[in-house]
């Protein structure tokens, strides 16, 4: 038998890895060995159902499986009707996330012969030998047995078995665990398996060994709680600082299982922490199944950045009983914290969740379909769903892309304004003011304001260099990544003299109205290049005065 496993990702990134797939395919290799041949095929969302349908009939298969998510629902059920289209006799099933939490609902599809719900290695193993046996599709789900996989040691690794190989792509996504100890209502992943199984450490030392080989540069950690073992937690980093230094990994952890070992532990790799905060309303976590104490929280966030570990949160709006003052109360708590990032969700109210089954009670209006937004609720109208979400877009252009992090307190101290407030000032610009270059952007906003307060001019000019020079430096350093070896140089311009602006920054000069009395206004321009692993000056030329290009 002839199988297509089709993984249709987002777009083009190091994110992008068929991992489900593949261990779906090791697991029919193992089970059947060249009586099933399997391959896993890498779609993408901007491509059409046709061209899908086209890379999916090159091997010309008897069975097409999709991986299917939220976001790729509507794209693998336009594929499959194509296929069926073309190929009435091709059985075409679906598994994954989405396929699992609406399963009536996939099945409905016509183009749809079963599905796999849940975890599915030991699931298809037992469809295919039915296939193979001559059972009809229409009556495969009455001989499964859909459950999870009990002992995850008894599952084939995609790595190790040549399946999945780690140098085809530019990222991997590598599975430590399985299950949540949480239930949030409005996630779906601790749904049918309670607690948690993990991955065996021989075989996670093992496929840490070939990522390192195989010089991968990015590793997302897929365990929706990387640090609720903290025990395992710390065996897996120091195993890493031994194993990989060079990799950086990408890990979902939870503030009140941090300690100050765990949190040196993070400083001592090249990680990202990403940590779901959702919001710093008690009440409003309460009703979708969480707590918070906001002391705890931000105290060990604080062991965090003493140890130097790069770290962001997510919020969500739209939560019931939420409200837009709420919403940005809870943006000014997480900023209070010095994220090095920051995610905003507008609320889904997804299929299989329980906030699902309690979305009446509590008044949500939602999308019916993908995304599943919600589009009102009683105490947050859909006219301020929408104006947190041009706040949240400002944040994100403002303080992620900007690299606002090092001097975001700065100016946003000096002006007197909440980061909420601020944001939504800065949404307001950018309407008035589209364009590519967000430096430019920031620079023409933060000049505004300070000239609208009323403020000395000097000050107005600092903060946009500022700006200027964290922007340059991150444009450097981006570019060093993308290029390892090769000159990288950037021309800027200032209104005064960086060298001056750095060295009144390491002295701990950091309030914009002694910056601006101790930096003469002195317009040049730079080159700036990357050297030894950090930016430098290389030369600066003094210009006419005039505002900074």
């Amino acid at each position: 038998m002839d199988l297509v496993l089709a993984a249709i990702h987002l777009e083009p990134s190091p994110r992008a890895v068929p991992l489900g797939p593949a261990m779906l395919a090791s697991a029919l290799a193992r089970a059947f060995g060249g009586q099933v041949r399997t391959r896993v095929l890498d779609l993408f969302l901007q491509d059409r159902p046709e061209h899908c349908a086209d890379r999916i009939l090159e091997s010309a298969p008897q069975a097409v499986g999709f991986s299917m998510y939220v976001w790729n629902r509507g794209l693998a059920l336009a594929t499959a009707r194509d296929l069926k289209a073309r190929r009435p006799e091709l059985v075409v099933f679906a598994g994954g996330a989405e396929a699992t939490a609406d399963l009536a609902g996939v099945l409905a599809d016509p183009a749809i012969d079963f599905v796999l719900p849940g975890e599915g290695e030991e699931l298809i193993v037992a469809a295919m030998a039915l296939l193979r046996a001559g059972v009809a599709p229409e009556g495969l789900l009455a001989g499964l047995r859909p459950g999870p996989v009990a002992d995850l040691a008894t599952l084939a690794s995609p790595f190790l078995d040549g399946t999945l190989l780690p140098a085809r792509y530019t990222g991997q996504l590598w599975e430590l665990s399985r299950g949540c100890p949480f239930t949030c209502d409005f996630c779906f992943e601790s749904r049918g398996a309670a607690g948690t199984r993990r991955i065996p450490m021989e075989r996670v030392q093992a496929e840490l060994e070939l990522f390192e080989a195989a010089q991968v540069s990015q590793v997302f950690v897929l365990d929706p709680t990387f640090n609720y073992h903290r025990k395992q937690a710390k065996e897996v980093l120091r195993l890493i600082a031994r194993t990989a230094p060079g990799i950086h990994f990408f890990f979902e952890i939870r503030s009140e299982f941090l300690d100050r070992e765990l949190a040196r532990l993070f400083a001592g790799i090249r990680c990202t922490l990403q940590i779901g905060l959702q919001s710093a309303q008690e009440a409003v976590l309460r009703n979708i199944g969480r707590t918070l104490d906001a002391a705890d929280f931000q105290a060990k966030i604080l062991l965090l950045h003493q140890a130097g570990a790069t770290y962001g949160f997510d919020l969500i709006y739209g939560l019931p009983g939420d409200t837009l003052a709420g919403w940005k109360a809870s943006l000014d708590f997480a900023l209070a914290m010095v994220p090095n990032h920051l995610d905003i969700f507008r609320l889904s109210v997804l299929p299989g969740t329980r906030l699902r089954e309690t979305a009446a009670g509590f008044g949500l209006e939602y999308q019916e379909g993908n995304p599943y937004q919600v589009l009102a609720t009683p105490t947050f109208s859909g006219a301020e769903l929408d104006q947190a979400g041009r706040i949240a877009r400002a944040c994100d252009r403002f303080y992620n892309e900007g690299k606002a992090v090092p001097w975001f307190g700065i100016v946003q101290a000096a002006l007197e304004l909440e980061p909420s407030e601020l944001f939504a000032r800065f949404a307001d610009h950018l309407e008035a003011h589209p364009g590519a270059d967000v430096t430019a952007q920031q620079r023409g906003f933060l000049t505004a304001q300070f000239q609208g307060q009323g403020q000395r001019p000097e000050m107005a000019t600092v903060a946009a260099d500022l700006a200027t020079w964290f922007g340059a430096c991150a444009e450097l350093a981006e570019a060093a990544n993308r290029e390892p070896g090769a000159a990288q140089e950037r021309s800027a311009d200032f209104q005064h003299d960086p060298r001056a602006l750095i060295e009144q920054l390491g002295a701990g000069i950091t309030e914009l109205e002694d910056l601006s009395y101790v930096l003469p206004a002195e317009p040049c321009t730079a080159l700036l290049h990357w050297a030894g692993g950090q930016p430098e000056i290389a030369r600066v030329t003094p210009r006419p005065a005039g505002p900074a290009r």
